[in-house]
């Protein structure tokens, strides 16, 4: 007579399994923004010829405008710096990040940006901007 396989074991292995991964949490890292370029994109090339910007985009849902420094590469920081300009409204969704660097007087410095996975132009092009 042929035996049965023991799923017991093999169910109890899976729950724990589970319930080690449930204990330790989750976190999300998303960051989704409209604003305003607050400045003209330009383009850098880094040492290894890849394409980066960095935009800055004002949000503005309380009193005061928040300002949030956006990290855009290869065709991101191209289609940026080639069609938009400031004051054009901008969708960025992405992650945040921090990182430390040296100043030049030799200080250590703090900075927080979005680095964008999406990067949409919501306005128009303004008639002046056409025309060039």
């Amino acid at each position: 007579m042929a035996s049965k396989p023991n799923t017991r074991s093999t169910k109890s292995t899976t729950e724990t399994t589970e319930t080690k991964r449930s204990s330790t949490g989750t976190s999300v890292n998303r960051v989704i923004l409209v604003g305003r370029l607050v400045a003209t994109p330009e383009l850098r090339t880094t040492a290894s010829g890849l394409h980066v910007t960095t935009v800055r985009i004002a949000t503005n849902d309380r009193e005061q405008p928040e300002f949030h420094d956006v990290v855009l590469w290869r065709q991101q920081a191209e289609f940026a710096t080639k069609y938009m300009t400031k004051g054009r409204l901008a969708y960025v969704e992405g992650r945040q990040q921090s990182r430390t660097w040296e100043a030049a007087d030799g200080s250590k410095r703090r900075t927080v940006e979005v680095v964008a996975d999406t990067f949409k132009a919501l306005s128009a092009k303004r008639q002046s901007e056409t025309a060039a």
